[in-house]
């Protein structure tokens, strides 16, 4: 797959967030507080990465704060990609859109809707098969606020509701990692999960130093 198409990956699922959507600007804390994202330390047993570069005009769509997008054993002919884009707040002007719509729209057939066991936390990641007549790929998604991990839309924007209401920060790490599927998914499932895993930890632990030092939201 050439880099521009796997970049779309990463942007029909932000677009699936609705980030950007509109919030609750009169509850909307002073300073929210940011992220060091690129500080986030996700490494996979035995597999280095390379630090990848989104084209402008995708960094400009995503709108994000921060970007951190890698691939981890790019030398490889499965490798695994990781991404993640920390939206320090809310933006309004941004529809909620879900991935079964993006995907066909970006040139990506939707094969299956599948249920990752997390099993390292209760639930689950979600997940999507995804084809564009020349190769499938395995995509895990999650989106990390500062109190939960949530992998359905709707449930987020009810999450980021209830944060404005308590006028507590509103930000939210989107993170995606993706892997070729070549006939045997449950080996794309064991690529993927490891790195899931670390991901999630290293985004918990970066919102709690935060939080250490924020005493307004205590």
């Amino acid at each position: 797959m050439d880099r521009a198409r796997a970049q779309w990956i990463a942007v029909v699922l932000v677009a699936a967030a609705g980030i950007g959507a509109q919030t609750i600007r009169s509850t909307e804390p002073a300073d929210p507080g940011v992220l060091n994202l690129a500080a986030a330390d996700v490494a996979a047993a035995d597999s280095h990465y390379v630090d990848e570069r989104l084209d402008p005009s995708f960094e400009r769509e995503l709108r994000a704060r921060e970007i951190v997008y890698r691939s981890y054993a790019p030398a490889s002919e499965t490798p695994v990609w990781l991404f993640m884009a920390y939206f320090d707040q809310q933006r309004e002007g941004s529809q909620v859109h879900s991935p079964r719509h993006c995907y066909p729209g970006a040139g990506w057939g939707i094969e299956e809707e599948v249920e990752v066991p997390a099993a390292w936390r209760d639930g689950s990641v979600h997940g999507l098969v995804v084809s564009d007549g020349s190769e499938r790929r395995l995509v895990c998604y999650w989106y990390q606020t500062p109190s939960t991990i949530l992998s359905d839309v709707m449930k987020l924007k009810l999450a980021l509701t209830r944060e404005a209401l308590l006028r507590k920060p509103q930000d939210v790490v989107f993170a995606s990692v993706s892997t070729p599927v070549d006939g045997d998914i449950d080996a794309a499932y064991h690529r993927v999960l490891p790195l899931a895993r670390a991901a999630e930890e290293q985004v918990t632990r970066l919102y709690r130093e935060r939080d250490e030092h924020r005493p307004d939201i205590h």
